[in-house]
């Protein structure tokens, strides 16, 4: 499919150019609870409330008790926010990107000395706010492929409260927005060395 060069988007009106028996992906009761409250938290609250406020109305919705937060440890202030806003409602455990200390000599990866020579652990970040019981995560600003990494491993739902790109002051669709930045979008970029 190429929906994102269809102009007419019938789908949105119960006139899809394909129609598909998409019920039964939804035949589990959590799942079919999960896409139900999202709805609902959409509904009622449509462009009235910021994202924080939408994941713990989510949360209470679903009746979580435990949520999660994956950081990047660059974000570790904004952590630290998020995580006494949420400790007023919900029981909160965070993993910061590089618990465990995993060298990046031992995985052959790439050295440089301005981010470090530990590697993120976004393996091991899910495995522990597993091991806690988690009932549902947040991602703040892990790397793309870690976050990837993160989501595979996370036996709780997972949702993202902030998308890093250090570019941009974490909001990667202003380079979908902005007419200076577009034209430069999908070059092959030029490689750090110094």
């Amino acid at each position: 499919m190429k929906c994102h060069l269809c102009n007419e988007h019938g789908c949105y009106t119960g006139n899809p150019c394909r129609i598909t028996d998409s019920k039964p992906l939804y035949e589990d009761p959590f799942e079919k609870k999960l896409l139900k409250v999202a709805a609902e938290v959409e509904a009622l609250y449509y462009g009235e409330i910021c994202r924080v406020d939408e994941t713990m109305e989510f949360a209470r919705r679903m009746g979580f008790k435990k949520i999660g937060i994956a950081f990047c440890l660059g974000l570790r202030k904004e952590a630290g926010i998020l995580g006494k806003v949420l400790s007023k409602e919900f029981e909160v455990h965070s993993v910061c990107c590089k618990i465990g200390g995993l060298k990046k000599a031992d995985f052959e990866m790439s050295e440089r000395e301005w981010i470090g020579n530990v590697t993120c652990n976004p393996c091991e970040q899910a495995r522990i706010l597993n091991e806690e019981g988690m009932d549902f995560n947040i991602v703040l600003g892990l790397c793309v492929g870690h976050d990837s990494l993160f989501y595979r491993h996370s036996n709780a739902p997972v949702t993202t409260l902030v998308v890093k790109d250090r570019k941009l002051g974490h909001n990667p669709v202003a380079a979908l927005y902005c007419p200076y930045l577009r034209p430069e979008l999908g070059k092959t970029p030029r490689e750090k060395t110094e």
